[in-house]
């Protein structure tokens, strides 16, 4: 059973940034996870709804940002980017700064005994003692499925996060459910490689932006100025109190803190508009009712506003749903601490200090699921540089002397240059 400082649970974009900071203030730290395992299995041909600029990994040297490394390698650097560049990007930046990952999954985070601090069980079925945990899981855990849907077969019934592959699917007949990017780009996708898709949606039409300038005249930009969200003047604000006035959102009441949480609703992106408009069929106006297993098909009550109610049989049903930023979803979290975390209570988010630091005390959360505290901001990759050196700097005070003294950059060993 081998004691740490510091355990952090998952290796995606937020835990491989908070582990790099760790590491150059000299905090002993243990992380957990398949690196980038959620951006390997997006589809082939999906792209990131985000700019270029805005979706780099915060480390603490300079030389690691997103668009420099496209750029060296003669890759989109603005939009759209390619979710599988991002992805290698991610793996190149862990390599370097994050050599030990540990690739096992944390199957319980549970209160140690007298001793204090965390007790890990490891999906390999050792334990690791940790004196402060952070949570760094990503979306994962938390896909939102209606629940018409929810206890169908996961053969049949899936959530479009950890879909990889469609083409497998071609003349089948899919259901998509959903309006958002995820939902939309999915069946852009099982469109093109043959499937017989239908998205259905509540909303009366899809959302689809058009595409921006990267270069704009001045007054474009006093209008709506470019933030790490987008060409918006309210994106630009929100960005703001995210990144310099974090402390302030805290203070913003939760029912409207829960709403800008959720700021930039279901709609697709430019690049898809040719791919998708008057190719894709679209039920709209429409909501499932009901739905059943038959033999191999799922059957789904569907009302469509003016028409009625049906039922149709599909071969597969695909939610692109969203997700819940709720703590009860994350199974490796022990009922015990469960139970006793503060909640935002719109969500079930936990309630965090400007630390990132849960109501139990020694364990925190990064990632989207902080976005209940502190705003939409951190719903996307660029809240990594904020959050790993707010993160960072509070657990490395928490080490105590010996931290201090052993604070220092450690440059990690490289074995290429961009």
């Amino acid at each position: 059973m081998g004691d740490t400082e510091v355990a952090i649970v998952g290796a995606g974009p937020y835990g491989i940034s908070l582990a790099a900071h760790l590491r150059a203030r000299g905090v002993p730290f243990r992380i957990f996870g398949e690196p980038m395992k959620a951006w390997l299995q997006m589809p082939k041909g999906m792209f990131l709804k985000s700019l270029g600029f805005a979706t780099s990994i915060d480390v603490p040297e300079p030389g690691f940002d997103f668009p420099g490394y496209l750029e060296a390698r003669n890759l989109e650097t603005f939009e759209p980017v390619s979710t599988r560049d991002f992805a290698e990007y991610g793996l190149w930046v862990q390599q370097r700064f994050v050599p030990n990952v540990e690739q096992v999954l944390v199957k319980n985070i549970a209160k140690a005994g007298s001793g204090g601090g965390f007790e890990l069980t490891l999906a390999d079925g050792t334990q690791a003692r940790a004196k402060r945990v952070v949570v760094a899981v990503g979306l994962g855990p938390m896909a939102r499925l209606p629940k018409e849907l929810a206890e169908l077969p996961r053969d049949l019934m899936m959530h479009t996060f950890g879909q990889g592959d469609f083409s497998s699917w071609k003349g089948k007949h899919v259901a998509v459910i959903g309006a958002g990017a995820s939902a939309i780009e999915s069946a852009t996708l099982m469109f093109e490689q043959g499937v017989d898709v239908r998205l259905i949606m509540r909303g009366k039409e899809p959302v689809l932006h058009t595409r921006g300038a990267k270069e704009r005249p001045l007054i474009d930009k006093l209008k709506a100025p470019l933030s790490q969200m987008g060409p918006s003047r309210r994106s630009w604000i929100i960005e703001q109190l995210g990144t310099n006035m974090r402390h302030v959102m805290k203070r913003v009441p939760e029912p409207r803190r829960s709403n800008l949480a959720q700021y930039l609703g279901p709609s697709g992106s430019w690049w898809l508009r040719d791919r998708f408009l008057g190719k894709v069929p679209v039920l709209t106006k429409t909501s499932i009712k009901a739905a059943r297993a038959g033999g191999a098909k799922i059957l789904l009550k569907l009302s469509e506003e003016g028409k009625g109610e049906r039922e149709e049989a599909f071969d597969h049903v695909v939610c692109g749903t969203g997700f819940e930023h709720n703590v009860d979803l994350l199974p490796m979290l022990d009922p015990a601490i469960r139970g006793s975390l503060q909640r935002v209570r719109a969500a079930n988010a936990p309630q965090l200090s400007g630390n990132f630091e849960s109501s139990t005390r020694g364990l925190y959360f990064i990632g989207p699921i902080t976005a209940y505290s502190f705003g939409p901001f951190f719903r996307f990759v660029c809240g990594t540089k904020l959050t790993s050196t707010a993160a960072s700097r509070h657990l490395a005070s928490r080490a105590g002397l010996l931290g201090a003294l052993l604070r220092r950059t450690v440059a990690p060993a490289r074995t290429e240059t961009r």
